[in-house]
């Protein structure tokens, strides 16, 4: 999925447009800090969107439908799960993400609510938002190894961070991300595609500037990322436009995929001129549209 746009639960004109925004996902977000009475009518305002629009993505496969909830050291973060699994989703983000037990506990209260709910078991995902707080950046590598298998991407929060640690720039000269930012960064690319999962770019926030908007997009795929994140329905054109495979990308999954579906139970192969690791099949398949 190339482009995923976060959409304000409390904002109905934007849920409205949410659904011609031509968005690969569209991510109704439960997690901004709201009062108590704006915070109830935006739950109830994304449980009837996702719930609405749940058979018609289903039949045309436009969009995937998912929420961003609170992190689970808020007290509110069941309700917002719940408001959320009302409608279905294909999955969760978790904001403010603390580690593997966060996500643990995440699944298994998904787990009981979609046993309740009449769904099949296991089948909402959960991509955690990382790197919120230092301790947070720290504990990131270990999720290299211990990974719940709900998990289907990963992505991170540089302005969580940078307000964390204080900083007062999230990027140096030549657009740069400041060294704090740029260890996380760098461990959300490297340990999704050791995982043959989505790795997606956090959000350039002024919508404004889309030729700096179109150069970041730019930069995030040739460094990796699968995807990015939009605020805006104007920045997911040229998200799209920057995530679209090349020619010779595609040329190469289709060689991968069909050197693998000869032989399926090599741990490598060589394909051209170079060693192929049975990880990257996974990628190339996600290219191709066969995931």
């Amino acid at each position: 999925m190339r482009s995923w746009i976060l959409i304000p639960a409390e904002n109905d004109k934007a849920i409205a447009a949410a659904a011609g925004s031509g968005a690969g996902a569209i991510v109704i977000d439960l997690a901004r800090p709201l009062a108590p009475g704006l915070q109830a009518a935006a739950r109830m305002a994304a449980s009837a969107w996702l719930r609405a629009h749940r058979e018609q993505v289903v039949a045309e496969r436009r969009f995937e439908r998912w929420a961003r909830i609170p992190g689970l050291d808020t007290a509110d973060w069941r309700e917002a799960l719940g408001a959320a699994m009302e409608g279905s989703p294909h999955g969760i983000v978790l904001a403010n993400c603390r580690g593997a037990e966060d996500i643990r506990q995440l699944a298994s209260v998904l787990y009981e609510m979609e046993d309740r709910l009449g769904l099949a078991a296991n089948i909402t995902r959960i991509i955690p938002q990382l790197g919120s707080r230092p301790v947070d950046a720290l504990a990131i590598g270990r999720l290299a190894d211990d990974l719940h298998p709900r998990v289907s991407g990963l992505t991170w929060d540089a302005i969580g961070l940078a307000r964390a640690i204080g900083a007062r720039r999230l990027r140096g000269p030549g657009g740069r991300w400041s060294d704090p930012l740029a260890h996380v960064r760098a461990q959300v690319v490297l340990i999704a595609h050791a995982r043959g999962i989505d790795a997606i770019e956090h959000p350039f926030r002024d919508v404004q500037d889309a030729d700096t908007g179109r150069r970041v997009a730019e930069t995030a795929r040739a460094d990796g990322f699968t995807g990015m994140v939009a605020v805006h329905p104007a920045q997911v054109p040229w998200i799209n436009s920057a995530f679209a495979p090349l020619e010779s990308e595609l040329s190469e999954a289709f060689r991968i995929v069909a050197a693998f579906r000869a032989d399926p139970d090599a741990p490598f192969l060589v394909v051209g001129d170079r060693r192929v690791e049975r990880s990257e099949l996974q990628r190339a398949r996600r290219l191709l549209g066969e995931d």
